[in-house]
């Protein structure tokens, strides 16, 4: 696969920094250290590629790295929910947290597994029995196969505009409330509405001046059915609203152009039907438990409902070209679906 990467992107399609601060061809680098650090660069970065490609064949139970950090009321919070797990690896790990919090601030996480602590775990466990009564007596349907990508919920393009304009300059009308500033911008003329949207999208210089709170006023709920290893990377985005579902088998796999051009789609396709098989057996008695059998490559359906502010930061972070092929596209299409809802967004 790293063999194949490189024949298709080799190393004189990139440009690197060289010592005098321009970016060169490796075959213009005189410098040896700056020909030694663009060879380094490049097999970092097609090793990675490479990895990416391959990720789909890891089963959901492959182990990972991950740091967290937060204050005593969020682990707190965090060690209840893992006791409340019907997942041994959850309740362990919990158990680990705790343990390692207990030796420096062991007030702040004592409720966690005690009678409150207890309380607050049945209550997690009966929200998730009233819901799945609810999905069983009302919900029908059939899984969608493949890629999906649909805006559910969204605001009008002229309701999101005023919303917008009356918390903008909300800060700047002391004394006059917020219904009082609603009413005199919807009497303004959409023109002038517009002018407004423009002048602030036009103060940005780039990605890292994120747009005024008053974006936050118009949110957006996507249904999306992608595959696991891309919801790995969207959902360490925090300032918006996910939910998923139980990880499956029912919605098909993404098969990578990189797999069948190297020739290997018929043992990948192998490891994607025995992976189906093993958890079709599991899913009835152990519907937890069994998706760790699932690889990443198989589709995975969550919802993401995001505020225009978030919107714009998690679009222009996540199509960025040296990001994931994968979530490049999906990103793409649900700022497509935005732009049509807002026709002014493009320009932000």
């Amino acid at each position: 696969m790293l063999k194949l990467i490189r024949e298709n992107d080799p190393i004189e399609n990139y440009k690197f920094k060289s010592q005098d601060g321009t970016e060169k061809k490796i075959s213009k680098l005189k410098n040896e250290n700056d020909i030694k650090s663009a060879n380094m660069i490049y097999r970092a970065a097609t090793k990675a590629k490479a990895l990416d490609v391959l990720r789909g064949l890891l089963p959901a139970s492959t182990l990972t790295n991950v740091g967290i950090t937060g204050n005593g009321r969020a682990f707190e919070y965090l060690i209840t929910i893992l006791f409340s797990s019907k997942l041994t690896e959850e309740n362990q790990l919990g158990i680990k947290i705790k343990n390692e919090l207990d030796k420096t601030i062991k007030s702040f996480v004592s409720r966690s597994n005690d009678k409150y602590g207890k309380a607050l775990q049945k209550y997690f466990n009966d929200i998730k029995k009233i819901s799945y009564r609810a999905s069983r007596n009302n919900i029908r349907g059939k899984p969608i196969l493949g890629n999906s990508v649909k805006l559910a919920e969204f605001e009008p393009e002229l309701r999101s505009i005023n919303s917008i304009i009356t918390a903008l300059i909300f800060e700047q009308s002391p004394s006059i409330s917020f219904s009082q500033i609603l009413k005199n911008v919807k009497k303004m003329s959409k023109k002038s509405k517009i002018k407004i949207i423009e002048q602030l999208i036009n103060a940005r210089q780039n990605r890292r001046h994120r747009p005024p709170r008053s974006f936050e006023m118009t949110s957006y709920t996507f249904d999306l059915l992608t595959n696991f290893g891309m919801f790995r990377d969207l959902h360490r985005h925090r300032a918006l609203t996910l939910e998923r579902q139980l990880l499956t088998t029912d919605h098909g796999f993404d098969t990578p152009n990189e797999i069948i051009e190297l020739g290997i789609k018929k043992d990948f396709d192998d490891c994607m039907y025995l992976t189906k098989s093993v958890f079709q057996k599991m899913r009835q008695k152990f519907p937890e438990q069994s998706q760790y059998v699932v690889n990443f490559a198989y589709n995975y359906p969550y919802y993401i409902r995001f505020n225009l502010r978030e919107a714009t930061h998690l679009i222009e972070l996540r199509t960025v070209p040296q990001g994931h092929a994968d979530y490049r596209k999906i990103v793409q299409e649900m700022y497509r679906l935005i732009n049509k809802n807002i026709r002014h967004y493009q320009k932000s």
